[in-house]
């Protein structure tokens, strides 16, 4: 039975005792934060926890085989170093941190102690998202144009970090895993319009290999929940709209086609192609669960983690990058 800490019992805390307590083979065994009341709501369903004001102490002994951390972003560096160089595997919430060299420095220290790291960009573990890789990686929408996110709302609004650290990750993690590359360079605007120096509105633009393009809308400052991803190919385009329980993928066999014969003025006749939409079906699962389930098999040795550390790691750069280019006027900048 793998034991497992949870540091954090906060807004998303509640989330994590409730999946780690349904999946066979682990027990929720220790919590800790700094309220009390966290805990105390934490653990209402749970026999035997042990609970810790400091997380340290949660770490010496068998208390614990593995931890998940879900702090405020602010503390992610601290409390991950301490738990990796306690030799604990570990799951953090995202962004593995706000920094790219102390990101690459906890993929170092997990490397160095032989221990699992990975990082929760929970829609990864989406099956819409899943689904969206095979389609894109079969070519069936032929090849990959250029890739558009919305994911909007009114709040709920961090005071710990901004539109960009919290909301526009999920995309950029989206786009990384679906190109399978890096992007190049990275351009951002955004405006503060509650608080001075905190982002709550952000554009953002992934420049990637091949001429792909991928472009996010986040903002805290909408009046309606919107969460949709279009990805457009010169075959076929897709939606997939995250709030939509029944259909959340639509294809549409629509295209652009360059006809061989050119007209006056030497340049080709271009043929819009109007097809049949398709909605595959589509077997929905919380992607948290799956996510603290792909955690608890690659503890067993049964799989590789695909939001391991070094993806966050390629996340945070991205983001890092994001920033620079808020702070600059939205020049581009190269992602290192």
């Amino acid at each position: 039975m793998i034991k497992i800490g949870i540091i954090g019992c906060g807004y998303w805390g509640p989330n994590l005792v409730r999946n780690f307590s349904n999946i066979d083979g682990c027990i929720v065994t220790a919590l800790s934060d700094i309220k009390k009341k966290n805990m105390d709501l934490c653990s209402q369903k749970l026999t035997g926890v042990k609970k810790f004001a400091d997380f340290r102490k949660m770490l010496k002994g068998k208390t614990v085989d593995a931890v998940v951390v879900a702090t405020n972003l602010a503390a992610h560096y601290e409390v991950a170093r301490e738990v990796l160089n306690a030799g604990k595997d570990m799951l953090i919430e995202k962004p593995l941190t706000a920094d790219a060299v102390e990101a690459a420095e906890l993929v170092r220290i997990a490397a160095q102690k032989k221990v699992i790291l990975a990082v929760g960009h929970t829609f990864l573990f989406n099956k819409g998202i899943e689904e969206i890789k095979k389609y894109i990686s079969s070519r069936k929408l032929g090849k990959l144009l250029y890739m558009h996110a919305v994911r909007t709302n009114l709040g709920p609004i961090r005071r710990d970090t901004n539109a960009l650290w919290d909301l526009a990750t999920h995309d950029v993690s989206i786009f990384l895993y679906l190109v399978g590359a890096m992007p190049l360079s990275v351009s951002a605007t955004g405006g503060a319009f509650i608080k001075k120096g905190r982002e709550d509105v952000v554009f953002v633009t992934l420049n990637f290999p091949g001429g792909v393009i991928g472009n996010v809308y986040a903002s805290w400052l909408e009046p309606s929940k919107v969460r949709r991803l279009t990805i457009i190919g010169d075959k076929k385009m897709l939606i997939f709209d995250d709030i939509d329980n029944i259909e959340p993928i639509r294809i549409y066999d629509k295209s652009v086609v360059k006809d061989k014969k050119y007209d006056d003025f030497g340049e080709f006749q271009l043929i819009l192609r109007d097809g049949d939409v398709t909605i595959p079906k589509i077997r929905l699962a919380e992607p948290l669960k799956n996510e603290c389930q792909a955690f608890i098999e690659s503890l067993k040795g049964n799989n590789k983690n695909i939001s391991d550390g070094l993806f966050g790691l390629q996340v945070v750069r991205v983001l890092e990058a994001a920033q620079k280019s808020m702070k600059n006027g939205g020049v581009s900048m190269d992602v290192k």
